[in-house]
């Protein structure tokens, strides 16, 4: 369980980090390109990245539910987009500073009716951006390109440095 809202920011200043690697990745003329018609393309990826850490730090704050969208006209060009997705994420860290450590056991609603803990949505954010991570590593390898290793280490160097 998350104990304190800054352990939590810490930790996932490191999610987001990894996933600025995988889209510093996608070539500037690639933001556009999705696997097939109807797909989220890889800017509405990102865009949609950004709409789900400020929809789920602000049911933490605030218990309230607010989705603001990927339209294309918030962020278009990759660099536009890392800008964007930077701004939205320092907005919804300093949210989160102000909610008291207290509060991450204290329910917060969930769409459907009932309640979590407000821990249990940061981990959901987390969980959401590992996925659409994912996502994006996907695209790449579809696109030809290959997409960063997670911690720097491929599993051939992993074998190589655990094979004795």
């Amino acid at each position: 369980m998350i104990q304190t809202i800054s352990s939590f920011i810490n930790y996932f200043d490191g999610i987001r980090n990894r996933t600025l690697n995988y889209i510093n990745t996608i070539p500037a003329d690639k933001i556009d390109w999705s696997p097939r018609q109807g797909e989220l393309t890889c800017g509405d990826i990102i865009r949609h990245l950004a709409a789900g850490e400020k929809m789920f730090c602000g049911v933490v704050a605030d218990g309230r539910w607010q989705y603001a969208g990927h339209d294309k006209n918030l962020a278009a060009s990759r660099a536009e987009l890392i800008a964007y997705l930077e701004a939205t994420h320092t907005a919804a860290m300093n949210q989160l500073r102000a909610v008291d450590d207290s509060q991450l056991n204290q329910p917060r609603p969930a769409l459907k009716g009932g309640s979590v803990k407000a821990w249990r949505w940061l981990m959901a954010m987390v969980e959401h951006e590992v996925h659409h991570r994912s996502q994006l590593a996907s695209y790449l390898s579809l696109m030809g390109i290959t997409p960063p290793h997670i911690y720097g280490l491929g599993i051939e160097d992993i074998v190589a440095l655990t094979t004795t």
